[in-house]
């Protein structure tokens, strides 16, 4: 592998998930400072990192990347966690998000539909993009399977009894334990491309939703109320009065089945106050 230094600035997490090789990974989401280009950096587990390598959305890191030799994708590059050095935070500035959209709203990262999108991961291997949809249908939730819960904490105590600590230079004492979702959060949406066959359900799986849920339900709240606080959140982020465009990326193993992995939804602009003088 060939490692090089890249600057890149992070728009986006993917829940934590339960690794059988790193143990548990965070997918994050950036863009090359030199190209331009939609990024996805793995393994980063993010729980374990010192405070000073912890990075928040819309920062720019520095870190050593490479290409990730088993994993197809054109955006995948693997990269050196305990190497990352935290820089700058684009803040939006009173709702305004011009310097954000400077490197995330470039013509190569949105893609005009779900249609188009599919079209070139499977002539290019696209596996992320911006999709800004038409109109937003549906927040809903489904609950995790049983069968889905017992399969996690399966994997999970596979993994902690058969601990080999992978990421060198980083302390990998245990932590508070992932635990499985309780609902599996859906977005369904129209695209605004003319491509667009009718609507699509996505999963989410950014972790800022997760979090919100888990959240509420540690400050003593039920399951449902958890539930809905998380369904009412993601539909104020999908209100027509914000600029929504969902950032969709592929899963390796199905390549053609997106997900929802992190939202771009800075308000939209105040239409002028007319006057009698106008």
């Amino acid at each position: 592998m060939q490692w090089e230094m890249r600057r890149v600035l992070i728009w986006g997490k993917t829940r934590p998930e339960v690794s059988t090789k790193y143990n548990e990974i965070v997918c994050t989401g950036g863009v090359f400072e030199d190209t331009g280009r939609l990024v996805r950096l793995y393994p980063i587990p993010l729980r374990y990192l010192d405070d000073a390598k912890v990075f928040r959305k819309y920062q720019w890191i520095e870190a050593e990347v490479c290409k990730a030799p088993n994993d197809p994708r054109p955006e995948s590059y693997r990269i050196r966690a305990d190497r990352i050095k935290v820089g700058e935070l684009i803040k939006p500035g009173r709702g305004n998000w011009d310097e954000r959209a400077k490197w995330i709203l470039r013509p190569g990262n949105v893609i005009a539909s779900v249609e188009e999108i599919q079209s070139r991961q499977a002539k290019e291997g696209t596996s992320l993009g911006l999709v800004r949809p038409k109109v937003v249908l549906d927040v809903a939730s489904v609950p995790f399977s049983k069968k889905e819960q017992e399969d996690f904490w399966s994997k999970y105590h596979a993994v902690v009894k058969n601990r080999d600590l992978p990421f060198d230079g980083i302390d990998q004492q245990p932590r508070k334990p992932l635990t499985p979702p309780d609902f599996r959060f859906k977005v369904r949406f129209a695209c605004n491309g003319d491509a667009c066959s009718g609507s699509h359900e996505f999963s989410i799986l950014d972790w800022e939703v997760d979090a919100l849920y888990f959240d509420q339900v540690a400050q003593g709240r039920s399951k449902s109320v958890a539930r809905d606080k998380v369904i009412h959140k993601v539909e104020e982020i999908c209100s027509p009065k914000n600029d929504l465009h969902l950032f969709l990326g592929n899963i390796s193993s199905y390549p053609q089945v997106f997900t929802v992995v992190g939202f771009w939804w800075p308000r939209r602009p105040e239409p002028p106050v007319k006057t009698l003088f106008d």
